[in-house]
């Protein structure tokens, strides 16, 4: 049984920010049915994950962003206004995407992402992610005595 302070908790709400449904779609159904979330949220724009996450600061623990956006913002640009309004204290991020370069992995990692799940989605990566961030949670809590 996990913790409820535990990322992984299954009744921790989890936010997709991604235009695309399919894949949304199927981030939703790896997610629950790997470690078993039952509050998955998608929204399709960078404007409705930002609105959701600065009405309710501290509701989702996870927040996965795409990095390209119809209207040209990114999921980096997304995470950087949520770093600079202090919404990310509580949420651990994860770019999205289908092209992992270097500087889509450095972009959201100084916007505090944990790191990259790459398109198509792969379960056995995505809940190599999870668990690092876990381990991440784990240590920061223990850095704070």
């Amino acid at each position: 049984m996990t913790d409820k302070d535990s990322i992984l908790y299954p009744d921790n709400e989890v936010l997709i920010v991604d235009d695309n449904r399919q894949y949304a779609r199927i981030l939703r159904m790896m997610l629950e049915r790997t470690v078993g979330f039952h509050n998955v949220i998608a929204v399709e724009s960078t404007n409705e994950g930002m609105q959701l996450l600065e009405a309710n600061p501290g509701r989702f623990k996870l927040l996965f962003v795409d990095f390209h956006f119809p209207d040209g913002s990114t999921g980096g640009d997304l995470l950087e206004k949520l770093q600079s309004r202090g919404l990310m204290n509580d949420t651990k991020a994860f770019l999205i995407t289908a092209e992992p370069s270097i500087a889509n992995v450095k972009q959201a990692q100084a916007a505090g992402a944990l790191g990259v799940v790459a398109k198509p989605f792969d379960s056995v990566e995505l809940k190599r992610q999870l668990e690092k961030a876990e381990r991440s949670r784990v240590l920061d809590e223990a850095d704070k005595f």
